[in-house]
Protein backbone atom coordinates (compact mmCIF):
# COMPACT_ATOMS: atom_id res chain seq x y z
CA UNK A 1 0.00 0.00 0.00
CA UNK A 2 1.56 3.32 -1.07
CA UNK A 3 1.84 6.47 0.99
CA UNK A 4 -1.27 8.15 -0.43
CA UNK A 5 -3.43 5.08 0.11
CA UNK A 6 -1.93 4.50 3.54
CA UNK A 7 -2.64 8.04 4.55
CA UNK A 8 -6.14 8.18 3.10
CA UNK A 9 -7.00 5.05 5.05
CA UNK A 10 -5.54 6.17 8.35
CA UNK A 11 -6.30 9.90 8.51
CA UNK A 12 -9.15 10.95 10.74
CA UNK A 13 -10.99 14.19 11.25
CA UNK A 14 -9.73 16.59 13.88
CA UNK A 15 -10.03 15.21 17.39
CA UNK A 16 -11.02 11.73 16.19
CA UNK A 17 -8.92 8.58 16.19
CA UNK A 18 -9.69 5.46 14.24
CA UNK A 19 -7.89 2.42 12.92
CA UNK A 20 -6.48 2.30 9.40
CA UNK A 21 -8.78 0.64 6.86
CA UNK A 22 -6.81 -2.60 6.76
CA UNK A 23 -8.02 -6.18 6.47
CA UNK A 24 -7.08 -8.03 9.66
CA UNK A 25 -5.13 -11.24 9.10
CA UNK A 26 -7.33 -14.34 9.53
CA UNK A 27 -4.32 -16.57 10.25
CA UNK A 28 -1.89 -14.55 12.37
CA UNK A 29 -2.28 -13.31 15.92
CA UNK A 30 -2.93 -10.68 16.98
CA UNK A 31 -5.04 -9.54 14.00
CA UNK A 32 -5.04 -5.79 13.36
CA UNK A 33 -7.76 -4.25 15.50
CA UNK A 34 -8.56 -1.56 18.07
CA UNK A 35 -7.08 -2.17 21.51
CA UNK A 36 -9.91 -2.04 24.03
CA UNK A 37 -10.04 1.22 25.96
CA UNK A 38 -7.13 2.82 24.09
CA UNK A 39 -6.59 5.15 21.13
CA UNK A 40 -4.40 2.47 19.55
CA UNK A 41 -4.77 -0.22 16.89
CA UNK A 42 -2.26 -3.00 16.42
CA UNK A 43 -1.70 -6.35 14.74
CA UNK A 44 -1.18 -8.34 11.55
CA UNK A 45 -3.06 -7.46 8.37
CA UNK A 46 -3.32 -8.67 4.77
CA UNK A 47 -1.40 -6.68 2.17
CA UNK A 48 -2.41 -6.07 -1.45
CA UNK A 49 -0.11 -4.24 -3.88
CA UNK A 50 -1.83 -3.23 -7.12
CA UNK A 51 0.64 -0.77 -8.67
CA UNK A 52 4.27 0.39 -8.34
CA UNK A 53 4.95 3.08 -5.76
CA UNK A 54 7.57 4.68 -3.59
CA UNK A 55 6.77 5.44 0.04
CA UNK A 56 8.10 7.04 3.19
CA UNK A 57 8.26 4.51 6.02
CA UNK A 58 10.11 6.44 8.74
CA UNK A 59 10.90 10.04 9.66
CA UNK A 60 12.71 10.71 12.92
CA UNK A 61 14.97 13.25 14.55
CA UNK A 62 17.12 10.47 16.03
CA UNK A 63 17.35 6.70 16.29
CA UNK A 64 14.89 5.09 18.76
CA UNK A 65 16.13 3.87 22.11
CA UNK A 66 14.19 2.00 24.77
CA UNK A 67 13.49 3.67 28.07
CA UNK A 68 13.10 2.07 31.47
CA UNK A 69 10.75 -0.91 31.34
CA UNK A 70 11.31 -1.49 27.61
CA UNK A 71 8.95 1.25 26.45
CA UNK A 72 9.58 4.11 24.04
CA UNK A 73 8.70 7.73 24.76
CA UNK A 74 7.56 9.33 21.51
CA UNK A 75 6.70 12.96 20.73
CA UNK A 76 6.12 15.06 17.59
CA UNK A 77 4.19 18.31 17.13
CA UNK A 78 3.70 20.79 19.96
CA UNK A 79 0.77 22.43 18.15
CA UNK A 80 -1.32 19.66 16.60
CA UNK A 81 -2.46 16.12 17.28
CA UNK A 82 -0.81 13.56 15.00
CA UNK A 83 -1.26 9.88 14.24
CA UNK A 84 1.68 7.66 15.14
CA UNK A 85 2.35 4.81 12.69
CA UNK A 86 4.86 2.09 13.53
CA UNK A 87 5.64 -0.51 10.86
CA UNK A 88 8.49 -2.79 9.82
CA UNK A 89 11.13 -1.27 7.57
CA UNK A 90 11.18 -4.66 5.83
CA UNK A 91 8.41 -5.56 3.36
CA UNK A 92 7.16 -8.22 5.79
CA UNK A 93 5.70 -9.16 8.17
CA UNK A 94 2.56 -7.10 7.60
CA UNK A 95 2.18 -5.72 11.09
CA UNK A 96 1.23 -2.18 12.01
CA UNK A 97 0.55 0.04 15.01
CA UNK A 98 -1.56 3.22 14.87
CA UNK A 99 -1.89 5.42 17.94
CA UNK A 100 -3.07 8.89 18.88
CA UNK A 101 -0.20 11.33 19.48
CA UNK A 102 -1.57 14.41 21.19
CA UNK A 103 -0.19 17.92 20.72
CA UNK A 104 2.61 18.87 23.12
CA UNK A 105 2.38 15.44 24.74
CA UNK A 106 4.69 12.43 24.86
CA UNK A 107 3.30 8.96 24.23
CA UNK A 108 4.79 6.01 26.07
CA UNK A 109 4.53 2.98 23.77
CA UNK A 110 5.63 -0.51 24.74
CA UNK A 111 7.19 -2.23 21.73
CA UNK A 112 7.21 -5.64 23.42
CA UNK A 113 4.01 -6.95 21.80
CA UNK A 114 5.08 -5.97 18.28
CA UNK A 115 8.64 -7.26 18.67
CA UNK A 116 7.45 -10.49 20.27
CA UNK A 117 4.81 -11.16 17.61
CA UNK A 118 7.06 -10.37 14.63
CA UNK A 119 10.51 -11.47 15.82
CA UNK A 120 11.88 -8.07 14.75
CA UNK A 121 14.40 -5.87 16.55
CA UNK A 122 13.83 -2.22 17.44
CA UNK A 123 16.20 -1.21 14.64
CA UNK A 124 13.84 -2.91 12.14
CA UNK A 125 10.94 -0.53 12.88
CA UNK A 126 9.95 2.66 11.10
CA UNK A 127 8.17 5.53 12.87
CA UNK A 128 5.94 8.23 11.38
CA UNK A 129 3.89 11.05 12.89
CA UNK A 130 1.35 12.10 10.28
CA UNK A 131 -1.57 14.43 9.72
CA UNK A 132 -3.71 15.47 6.76
CA UNK A 133 -3.79 18.96 5.28
CA UNK A 134 -6.85 20.64 3.76
CA UNK A 135 -5.94 19.31 0.30
CA UNK A 136 -5.28 15.80 1.58
CA UNK A 137 -1.51 16.04 1.19
CA UNK A 138 0.05 14.21 4.15
CA UNK A 139 2.19 16.20 6.57
CA UNK A 140 4.86 14.51 8.67
CA UNK A 141 6.61 15.84 11.76
CA UNK A 142 9.92 14.13 12.63
CA UNK A 143 9.50 11.97 15.71
CA UNK A 144 11.62 12.61 18.78
CA UNK A 145 12.33 9.88 21.33
CA UNK A 146 12.40 10.92 24.96
CA UNK A 147 10.79 13.94 26.56
CA UNK A 148 12.84 16.53 24.63
CA UNK A 149 11.12 17.88 21.55
CA UNK A 150 13.44 20.59 20.24
CA UNK A 151 13.27 21.48 16.56
CA UNK A 152 15.73 19.16 14.78
CA UNK A 153 18.14 20.45 12.17
CA UNK A 154 18.86 17.06 10.61
CA UNK A 155 16.01 14.65 9.88
CA UNK A 156 16.46 10.93 9.22
CA UNK A 157 14.07 9.48 6.63
CA UNK A 158 13.70 6.01 5.16
CA UNK A 159 12.20 5.39 1.72
CA UNK A 160 11.39 2.19 -0.13
CA UNK A 161 9.83 1.27 -3.47
CA UNK A 162 7.61 -1.68 -4.38
CA UNK A 163 9.66 -2.42 -7.52
CA UNK A 164 13.37 -2.33 -8.43
CA UNK A 165 14.66 1.23 -8.82
CA UNK A 166 17.60 2.41 -10.93
CA UNK A 167 17.58 6.07 -9.87
CA UNK A 168 16.18 8.15 -7.04
CA UNK A 169 16.12 11.94 -6.72
CA UNK A 170 14.41 14.44 -4.44
CA UNK A 171 13.82 18.13 -3.89
CA UNK A 172 12.77 20.42 -1.06
CA UNK A 173 10.51 23.45 -1.59
CA UNK A 174 9.58 26.04 1.02
CA UNK A 175 5.87 26.07 1.81
CA UNK A 176 5.91 29.85 2.24
CA UNK A 177 7.01 30.27 -1.39
CA UNK A 178 10.46 31.62 -0.55
CA UNK A 179 13.58 30.27 -2.25
CA UNK A 180 16.51 29.31 -0.04
CA UNK A 181 18.44 27.72 -2.91
CA UNK A 182 17.50 24.13 -2.04
CA UNK A 183 14.65 23.65 -4.54
CA UNK A 184 16.60 21.85 -7.25
CA UNK A 185 16.46 18.11 -7.82
CA UNK A 186 19.30 16.17 -6.22
CA UNK A 187 20.12 12.51 -6.78
CA UNK A 188 20.20 10.09 -3.87
CA UNK A 189 23.58 8.37 -4.36
CA UNK A 190 23.93 4.63 -4.49
CA UNK A 191 23.55 1.65 -6.83
CA UNK A 192 20.27 0.29 -8.20
CA UNK A 193 17.92 -0.81 -5.46
CA UNK A 194 15.96 -4.03 -5.15
CA UNK A 195 12.21 -3.97 -4.59
CA UNK A 196 11.42 -3.04 -0.96
CA UNK A 197 15.05 -2.17 -0.20
CA UNK A 198 15.20 0.54 2.45
CA UNK A 199 16.84 3.76 1.29
CA UNK A 200 18.04 6.20 3.97
CA UNK A 201 17.77 9.91 3.24
CA UNK A 202 19.05 12.79 5.36
CA UNK A 203 17.16 16.07 5.11
CA UNK A 204 17.84 19.48 6.63
CA UNK A 205 14.99 21.47 8.15
CA UNK A 206 15.03 25.22 7.42
CA UNK A 207 16.37 27.18 10.36
CA UNK A 208 13.43 29.59 10.12
CA UNK A 209 10.86 26.78 10.32
CA UNK A 210 7.49 27.08 8.54
CA UNK A 211 7.76 23.70 6.86
CA UNK A 212 8.74 22.33 3.48
CA UNK A 213 7.33 20.30 0.62
CA UNK A 214 9.27 17.13 -0.28
CA UNK A 215 9.06 15.46 -3.69
CA UNK A 216 10.75 12.12 -4.43
CA UNK A 217 11.07 10.74 -7.94
CA UNK A 218 12.05 7.15 -8.77
CA UNK A 219 12.92 5.56 -12.12
CA UNK A 220 12.84 1.81 -12.69
CA UNK A 221 15.52 -0.11 -14.65
CA UNK A 222 13.48 0.24 -17.87
CA UNK A 223 13.46 4.05 -17.54
CA UNK A 224 9.83 4.28 -16.42
CA UNK A 225 9.14 6.97 -13.83
CA UNK A 226 7.10 5.86 -10.83
CA UNK A 227 4.30 8.04 -9.45
CA UNK A 228 5.78 11.02 -7.61
CA UNK A 229 5.98 10.77 -3.84
CA UNK A 230 4.77 14.09 -2.48
CA UNK A 231 4.39 15.15 1.15
CA UNK A 232 4.88 18.07 3.52
CA UNK A 233 7.31 18.11 6.42
CA UNK A 234 6.99 20.41 9.43
CA UNK A 235 9.00 20.94 12.58
CA UNK A 236 7.60 20.38 16.08
CA UNK A 237 6.90 24.09 16.58
CA UNK A 238 5.54 24.78 13.06
CA UNK A 239 1.86 25.20 12.33
CA UNK A 240 0.76 22.31 10.14
CA UNK A 241 -0.31 23.19 6.58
Amino acid sequence: MGLCALFAHSAASAGEFRCANLKPSPTQSPPYQRVAGQARCEGFYEQNVSHPFIELVSLTASAPSRQEGGALTVSASRLAAMQLVVQPLRPAPFYRVDAQLDAAQSLRWDAAQMLGATGLQLRDLGFLAQSAGPDGTPTFVPISFGSANEAPQTVLGVLRASVPVAKLSWRRLRLDGSDDGSGGWREIPGPSRFAWERVPITMIMPAQGRGVQIDVQATDPAGKILPLLHFNMAGPTDALP
